[in-house]
């Protein structure tokens, strides 16, 4: 009988804890349906965030909602810069958002991130990276990210969330980050383009601007020198006779000098309308660079000598630069033309190589250097710029658009060299050119 009653109270003592962990079993059940719908609701408001908005809402909504999700207290939406750093679109940190912090990719979860496209540490990340100082600053527990692809499938940047406790990362987080990460990338695509498109736009009313100011300079222009050649011509014509023999060689002195100013003027609009098409082709060959200067000298040196300018070609006759003959000709006319309307009569335009060392000893610089009026600061800085072309008048009132100083920048740049100006008002300019040579 006694045994009979030990096992019954036995038997109940197994009851009671079958029904206790049932008990238990149902709450746990019934925790973990609650901890569901949370986390479906979470997940949901995480999806219906990265449906719904765009822009900078967009981007601080999504942090925001990641955050509530995972329960991190740190989540960002970061871009790659060209100096390997990442920079916040935005950053939620305890609850604040901040844009514009950046931090190294290198030494840093999101480097991994970058590299394998996924990567979830829920414990001892801040012992993993320990060069990390965000994550020694934040005293990091876990880390989840996602890298962000673009449309060429490399990495542009990461949506990472990090946590000071160990985070529960749902088994089906890995695809929820790449399905948000891939809304991301796609607004960042559409802010770029819209940016891109408002960049062209600008640049497009600036460019048809500059091209409304370069004509109207074009027109004026062309018309004096056209007007000197049809008054002395006229004059030529009607009242020969009453002219002297010097007078008459003066007048067709003046009709040359303004026609080789249109023809230049004319030579140049030409050039660069072929250039701005993408028409104008390269042919580039060994050239003597002297021989350059001095066929553009031959077209030149009537108007050198109208005023008495000397013109000096110190140019050593065995150096042979790699070029385009045409290009090059027009550069150097250009720039000796320049430097004879802003020279005064009896002054000096001196051309010669650089003696300063150069970091490729492959290239030479050529210098064309003057002693007339100079230039000022504010109009030297502007000089090769299109949008800020300037009529300015020579010493004999020679006219001038500024294109030909724009054309040069451009042909030269063709060359893969340079160009560049010093100059003192009173003083005169000095232009460099850099070319390779053969």
């Amino acid at each position: 009988m006694a045994n009979l009653v030990q096992e019954i109270n036995q038997l109940k003592k197994r009851l009671d804890l079958k029904e206790a962990e049932l008990r238990q079993f149902k709450e746990d059940i019934k925790e973990s349906e609650a901890a569901a719908k949370r986390n479906g609701e979470l997940l949901h408001s995480v999806v219906e965030a990265a449906a719904s908005k765009i822009g900078q809402d967009f981007f601080d909504n999504i942090v925001i909602k990641l955050s509530e999700w995972l329960g991190a207290e740190c989540v960002l939406i970061g871009r790659m810069t060209e100096n390997e750093r990442v920079e916040a679109v935005p950053l939620l940190l305890d609850g604040k958002i901040s844009h514009g912090f950046s931090y190294e990719l290198a030494g840093s979860p999101c480097e991994i991130t970058s590299r394998k496209g996924y990567c979830c540490y829920t414990e001892n990340v801040i012992n993993l990276f320990p060069k990390d100082q965000i994550l020694v600053d934040l005293n990091a527990e876990s880390y989840i990210g996602s890298a962000l692809f673009n449309k060429d499938g490399n990495v542009n940047g990461v949506i990472c969330a990090v946590s000071r406790r160990k985070l529960d990362v749902p088994s089906y987080a890995q695809d929820i980050m790449k399905i948000i990460g891939a809304r991301v990338t796609a607004e960042l695509d559409r802010i770029k383009m819209e940016e891109e498109l408002k960049k062209s736009e600008a640049q497009l009313r600036e460019s048809n601007a500059a091209k409304d100011k370069f004509f109207s300079i074009l027109a004026h222009d062309l018309k004096n020198p056209l007007s000197s050649i049809l008054g002395f011509s006229k004059l030529l014509i009607t009242d020969y006779d009453v002219y002297s023999a010097q007078e008459h060689q003066d007048f067709v002195k003046t009709i040359h000098n303004a026609t080789q100013q249109t023809y230049i003027l004319l030579e140049n609009l030409l050039t660069w309308s072929l250039s701005q098409q993408k028409v104008l082709e390269y042919r580039p060959k060994l050239i003597l660079l002297k021989s350059i200067v001095d066929d553009s000298l031959v077209v030149l040196n009537n108007h050198a000598l109208s005023k008495k300018i000397k013109i000096k070609n110190l140019l050593p006759e065995n150096i042979e630069v790699f070029g385009d003959y045409d290009m090059l000709s027009v550069v150097f006319r250009n720039l000796i033309s320049n430097a004879i309307k802003f020279t005064k009569s009896s002054g000096t335009i001196k051309i010669f190589l650089s003696d300063i060392k150069l970091d490729n000893n492959n290239q030479c610089e050529i210098v064309i250097q003057d002693n007339g009026v100079g230039i000022t600061s504010e109009r030297l800085g502007n000089l090769f710029n299109m949008l800020k072309m300037n009529s300015t008048r020579g010493t004999k009132d020679e006219s001038g658009t500024g294109l030909g100083l724009v054309l040069c920048k451009e042909l030269i740049e063709k060359h893969n060299g340079s160009i560049r100006a010093e100059s003192k008002p009173g003083e005169g300019s000095s232009f460099f050119v850099k070319l390779n040579k053969g």
